[in-house]
């Protein structure tokens, strides 16, 4: 019964984080209790998406030379470059949106890039590759991209520090999901996909929550500043995504343009408020980030953009 539920669950994960995510908003109560747990849940939605992953294949995969040095270059254009460009933009509205756009670009994709482009047609080997040496750089290149594109008081954390609490973030998660391939094991996770899917909607969906924490009073205090906001998402989520795939079309092959977009516009800016001091501009970024995240596949749907021959 349990696991018949789950793969309905599985069947159904994107509106259940869509339902959710719009639930969250009028949980405040819920949302404050599971805040403190943040960091803790930003590991476990790391392991649940890296547990389907055999990571030592794919860092074997990664670590040869040339391959490691076109990834490393990959990382620094998609964190500290990002982030410099992202920044010098950002000052036109201020510095909390400055800072916010900052923690965007210097984020590494979402873990489930990969499984986007597969639902997209795009190049899904290279969003897995790009996500997990990214993510794993993040620790470095996180808060080298912070101190570059936010010099001086602006960065809320000494670089170190938001370093070590990067760190530990991700390495709970590669913990986590050694230990559910250790348990489960790596034939049974993959012949049981829309199982792990309903579990894995079901921890996103855990993972939301506290993201939406104040964010309802924040909205209802400056609807306008709520209203821009929201905008900014979409526009670093699917004008990002489109941007890229359009500047890229030319030189790359279309499946693998189409994997760049999504590794542009979708980042894991959840870790930078879990590690950072609250901030109102950062606080409503996040959760309503959360939405053109999830409508990725459906809004490229309805735009008629084409998945890659």
């Amino acid at each position: 019964m349990l696991i018949g539920f789950l793969a309905r669950a599985g069947r159904n994960a994107r509106w259940i984080l869509s339902i959710g995510s719009v639930v969250a908003l009028f949980t405040p109560g819920l949302a404050e209790f599971l805040r403190p747990a943040l960091p803790a849940l930003v590991s476990m939605v790391y392991a649940l998406a890296m547990a389907r992953i055999d990571l030592g294949a794919t860092l074997r995969a990664a670590i040869r030379p040339r391959r490691l040095a076109q990834l490393a270059g990959i990382a620094v254009l998609l964190l500290p470059v990002t982030a410099l460009v992202y920044g010098l933009v950002g000052r036109a509205f201020g510095p909390e949106v400055a800072a916010t756009l900052v923690y965007v670009a210097a984020a590494p994709p979402i873990a489930s890039c990969a499984g986007l482009c597969f639902l997209l047609g795009f190049n899904a080997r290279l969003a897995l590759e790009v996500t997990v040496a990214t993510t794993l750089m993040t620790p470095v290149l996180g808060p080298l991209a912070v101190a570059i594109a936010l010099p001086g008081a602006e960065a809320a954390l000494e670089p170190l520090a938001l370093a070590q609490r990067l760190f530990l973030m991700i390495l709970g998660g590669i913990l986590g999901a050694l230990l559910i391939r250790r348990l489960v094991g790596a034939g049974r996770i993959a012949a049981s996909g829309q199982v792990f899917d309903g579990v894995a909607a079901f921890g996103m969906l855990l993972f939301v929550f506290p993201l939406f924490d104040r964010v309802g009073a924040l909205i209802l205090e400056d609807p306008g500043r709520a209203m821009f906001i929201l905008v900014l998402g979409f526009v670093l989520n699917i004008g990002a995504n489109l941007a890229t795939r359009a500047a890229l079309g030319s030189r790359l092959p279309a499946a693998e343009a189409g994997a760049a977009g999504i590794l542009m516009g979708n980042r894991t800016i959840a870790m930078y408020l879990a590690a950072l001091p609250f901030e109102p501009v950062l606080a409503l970024f996040v959760a309503l980030y959360q939405y053109p995240m999830y409508f990725t596949p459906l809004l490229l749907a309805r735009l008629r953009i084409p998945p890659a021959a």
